[in-house]
């Protein structure tokens, strides 16, 4: 089953996006932002499942794929692994797993229901914001 996109999660793929510069990360494809179909064709690809609350925001976890590369990282996920091991590292790696398996209100961690929160949102237009 999908998991439902909220506000946050469309603020937050535009971040990753931004940050990446309309650049496939893998093949480095670029997509034209202003183009209608732009977001289609340019994914905010988790490393971590959007299920995992504590990493779902965490741009560590995320890099821009094309729907090319987003569909063959889904289809190989060991070479997709490799290759997040190469782009962040041992240590990155190793704190995105174990922040994506604390529960939340640990560590300082906000609870789920923060995520959808206009205080949330409002963060996230501030990061997008300073992004350009």
């Amino acid at each position: 089953m999908a998991i439902k996109r909220t506000a946050a999660d469309k603020l937050f793929s535009d971040i990753i996006r931004t940050r990446d510069n309309w650049t496939c990360q893998r093949c480095q494809k670029v997509v034209n932002r202003f183009s209608p179909s732009a977001r289609k064709g340019l994914h905010c690809s988790h490393f971590i499942g959007r299920s995992r609350y504590n990493t779902r925001f965490d741009e560590d976890n995320c890099a821009a794929l094309c729907y090319g590369c987003h569909r063959y990282f889904t289809s190989n996920p060991l070479e997709h692994h490799e290759w997040q091991h190469q782009r962040l590292g041992e240590d990155t790696i190793v704190q995105l797993h174990v922040r994506s398996n604390m529960r939340a209100g640990d560590n300082g961690l906000p609870r789920k229901s923060w995520y959808n929160s206009k205080e949330h949102r409002k963060e996230l237009r501030e990061r997008l914001k300073e992004l350009g």
